[in-house]
């Protein structure tokens, strides 16, 4: 048995070898396909017969990812700023990309007029850059109403998901709060991806603290990948709930948290080993939609999730729908509800073109007797 296992080294040595180089070479394909390739296309459009020299490579290859990762490496408001024209930098690039992929099909097919086509795409990028980026600034409210038991009836449950500070600016979080307590909740949910950068400090969440109402917390994605455990303390630092795989009674409702990941299972699997009241509303915190099967089965009467923004930028909303149907909005299964947040926040670019930034009001309204 361990002449075999040793055998077997080697063969699994290569196999994870292959597989690292084939991630790189995926990696890599995309990061030239809309890094680089729109920007130089368009270039060459605007000005026939230019070649990129060294230094013009070296900033279009380079410096965005030179900008993004000084964060890492310097961590500090001043790098975060950079950071974040990185990010947005790929949401630009990534728009043009798709305007640059219809040019190439089209000039295949006829001969469009270089230059014209070039001016034409330069100043659609830059309306809709500039359309996107006042988008994101803009948050919108929205009022659910959701048939609840008398004990419920009445109640409104503000939810807010995906602000990303880091990727944004904590001013983002000081807007958010005076938003939210001017809506004067009973209670705050924010299912997941409140940070998105490691050392966000305990003065950035301050305004966490002001919210107005008890506020319960489920981690995302965004917050496994930082550093979690400071978040958890520095999050209970300014009062807020945080469920990790816990419930908790308040009042006429139980709040649930399942921590986020990319297992289908996990919900089902936690959810199993929590005990859940029969004798109050229960509310589900969970980041990802496609825990909401899970939940239903279960009877948990309303599910709130986040992560999908919505798309947030045309055309990748058309790829967000095929690996979460559950996009955005309301949803019922066997008497059970789910509200798919598109998210408060951005993540990477801050831009939204087809989606908006929203914070939830959920009112609860009392259920109608059947007829």
């Amino acid at each position: 048995m361990s002449e075999a296992a040793t055998e077997s080294r080697p063969a699994r040595s290569r196999r994870q070898v292959r597989r690292n180089a084939t991630r790189l070479l995926i990696v890599a394909a995309l990061y030239f396909s809309i890094l680089v390739y729109p920007v130089l296309r368009l270039v060459s459009l605007l000005l026939p017969g230019w070649t990129p020299g060294t230094l013009a490579l070296l900033a279009v290859i380079v410096l965005p990812l030179a900008l993004r990762m000084s964060h890492e490496r310097w961590p500090g408001a001043a790098t975060r700023v950079l950071s974040s024209i990185a990010l947005t930098w790929l949401g630009v690039c990534f728009q043009l990309f798709a305007m640059m992929l219809v040019f190439e099909i089209a000039n295949l097919c006829f001969a469009l007029p270089h230059r014209t086509a070039g001016i034409a795409m330069l100043i659609a990028n830059a309306l809709l850059t500039a359309i996107g980026f006042a988008n994101a600034q803009w948050l919108r409210t929205r009022t659910v109403r959701i048939p609840a038991p008398a004990a419920v009836a009445g109640k409104r449950l503000v939810q807010v998901s995906d602000v990303h500070v880091g990727s944004r600016s904590p001013a983002l979080l000081v807007r958010i709060a005076a938003r939210v307590r001017s809506l004067a909740p009973d209670y705050v949910a924010i299912t997941g991806d409140l940070v998105d950068f490691s050392g966000i400090s305990h003065a950035e969440l301050a305004p966490l603290a002001n919210l107005g109402a008890p506020t319960y917390f489920a981690i995302g994605n965004h917050e496994r990948y930082v550093d979690l455990a400071d978040i958890d303390q520095r999050l209970r630092g300014h009062g807020l709930r945080v469920l990790r795989d816990s419930a908790e009674i308040d009042g006429p409702f139980q709040f649930i948290g399942v921590d986020d990941d990319e297992s289908l299972e996990r919900v089902a699997a936690r959810l199993a080993r929590i005990s859940l009241s029969q004798h109050h509303y229960g509310v589900l915190l969970y980041h990802r939609p496609d825990g909401f099967d899970a939940a239903a089965e279960r009877g948990i009467p309303l599910t709130l999730s986040g992560h999908t923004h919505a798309g947030q930028l045309i055309p990748f909303n058309f790829i967000v729908k095929r690996v979460f149907p559950r996009m955005v909005g309301l949803f019922e299964l066997n008497g059970s509800r789910l509200y798919v947040s598109p998210g408060t926040g951005t993540w990477g670019p801050i831009l939204r073109i087809g989606s908006r930034s929203e914070i939830t009001v959920i009112e609860f309204v009392a259920a109608q007797d059947p007829c």
